[in-house]
């Protein structure tokens, strides 16, 4: 999709999303044409659905998790001139009618980060209460209030594409990653309301990686800010 001269693409990273997929695409189809759904290595058929639906594909044989799903669809959207992306889920948590309010803050601010924030008070009691422990933990990591650091409803730039390809990070943490790399750069990030839709999903994430790989990376974020401005202070002496 062109916006004022800038291509934007809906990217679907989707794991054993054959339940759902197809719905979800018929909604994004609805906001914006250009669609590339990423098939981390689904043991249904999630590749076919998206292959009946007309959109873009990248399919591999073994899951390599969310993180490199999200790197490969980078490095594909920037191998086709696309100025920045649009991430949302492929299992019907991310109403594909908000993609309009992300377009509005991006084509308003042009922010390299804008994060779909969730009502925490309408996350199930299940999550609710991990995802508010790792709010906290991570706003205190930062230094700033984080409203929603879980969220995967996103869209990122250009610039922001091409720095988080250098990351290490394969799978959930990924996303946590991208917020301290804003702010160890100083770049803004924006925030629009998303719904909080919960039906019959499942989580892929451990819940031991929730519990001990979280504040890891809570450790990890500080570094990361830390050790990019002292780059950056050593570049202006």
């Amino acid at each position: 999709m062109s916006m004022e001269g800038e291509k934007v693409l809906a990217l679907l990273p989707a794991y054993n999303e054959a339940a759902h997929l197809g719905g979800v695409l018929e909604g994004v189809k609805k906001q914006i044409p250009d669609i590339l759904v990423v098939d981390d290595g689904s043991k249904d058929n999630t590749a076919e659905i998206a292959r009946a639906a007309g959109v873009e594909l990248l399919s591999r044989g073994y899951n390599c998790g969310k993180g490199q799903s999200l790197k490969d669809g980078y490095s594909w959207a920037l191998e086709h001139g696309y100025d920045a992306v649009i991430m949302l889920d492929s299992d019907g948590q991310h109403d594909p009618a908000c993609i309009k309010d992300f377009l509005a803050k991006y084509h308003e601010t042009h922010a390299p980060l804008i994060i779909g924030a969730r009502d925490y008070g309408e996350i199930p009691l299940r999550r609710r209460i991990p995802n508010i422990i790792g709010r906290a933990l991570f706003s205190a990591a930062v230094g700033m209030d984080i409203p929603d650091n879980q969220s995967g409803y996103r869209m990122l730039d250009r610039k922001l594409m091409e720095r988080m390809l250098r990351s290490e990070e394969s799978r959930y943490h990924f996303e946590v990653e991208m917020i301290a790399v804003c702010i160890a750069e100083n770049w803004p990030i924006e925030w629009v309301r998303i719904p909080t839709i919960y039906a019959d999903e499942v989580s892929s994430q451990n819940p031991l990686d929730q519990i001990f790989g979280f504040p890891k990376m809570c450790l990890k974020a500080r570094r990361i800010i830390k050790e990019t401005r002292q780059e950056a202070c050593s570049r202006q002496k």
